[in-house]
């Protein structure tokens, strides 16, 4: 559990509750039906499953799947098979009890709780970046995009999304921005980010320019070609603050800043 919860983000508690409800389903399917009275325990501090068939007493038996007679469930009980618990009686069992079929259903429907359980962690984590800039590390590059580390997890930038025909390699550093975490495909949570499109400039310029940051200068509007030419529309909402020569700076020194992270 510890493992789980440093690698995949997954809290304990949320390994438990679905570990929980996954043997309780498959064990529902050993017993030879879904409305099977079962519970089951999971004692993760002595590592101790409790699992638990039970059976309403009753004094006419009509669904002998879901009842017994008080007669039965007390010879049950003292043949050692069970105990008699208020109205019901309830036989336990145990996990080494399953067939090898329930067991690989079991490692199934986990998969997919992890799955869904990753793709939750990763949206909680990155859903108030969707919209901003982050840094990350470049952990692979090949002719068909980059993989990047960001803290505990990667994330893929494809080829159509760098500027032009830029090169990484591993170890360098990467900014990116974050268009999307997209939790609709099968393979998880993806978090869905760029280098190519206005939002990207947007944000470069938001970092080198006070003006914009301040909201002295706002960006109307920016037509992109990446790697190839920008266009940015700019207006001052400050009369003695021109605008383009604000975004140039003395020299060209603040224009050149952006476009040198552009790649020229």
């Amino acid at each position: 559990l510890k493992e789980i919860e440093a690698s995949k983000g997954i809290s304990k508690e949320t390994v438990i509750n679905a570990l929980t409800e996954t043997i309780t389903k498959a064990f529902k399917k050993e017993l030879g039906g879904e409305d099977a009275l079962v519970e089951v325990n999971i004692d993760p501090d002595n590592g101790v499953f409790e699992m638990y068939h039970m059976k309403n007493i009753v004094e006419t038996v009509e669904d002998d799947f879901l009842e017994v007679s008080k007669e039965e469930a007390l010879e049950y009980a003292k043949a050692g098979k069970g105990f008699v618990d208020g109205d019901q009686y309830v036989e336990p069992a145990t996990i080494e009890q399953m067939r090898k079929a329930t067991a690989l259903s079991v490692k199934s429907m986990m998969k997919q709780k992890f799955a869904e359980a990753e793709k939750s962690v990763l949206y909680e984590a990155f859903k108030d970046k969707i919209g901003t800039m982050i840094t990350g590390r470049v952990e692979k590059a090949d002719e068909k995009g980059v993989s990047v580390s960001i803290g505990r997890n990667s994330v893929y930038l494809p080829k159509n999304q760098l500027i032009g025909d830029e090169r990484f390699m591993a170890g360098d550093p990467i900014k990116l921005f974050v268009n999307n975490v997209d939790t609709s495909g099968k393979g998880g949570a993806k978090i869905v980010v760029t280098r190519s499109n206005e939002k990207f400039l947007e944000c470069l310029f938001t970092e080198e320019i006070h003006e914009i940051l301040d909201g002295t200068i706002i960006i109307k509007a920016i037509a992109r070609e990446a790697g190839e030419r920008s266009k940015v529309a700019v207006y001052s909402n400050d009369p003695n603050v021109d605008p383009a020569g604000a975004c140039i700076g003395p020299n060209g020194t603040r224009i050149q800043r952006i476009v040198g992270q552009l790649g020229n």
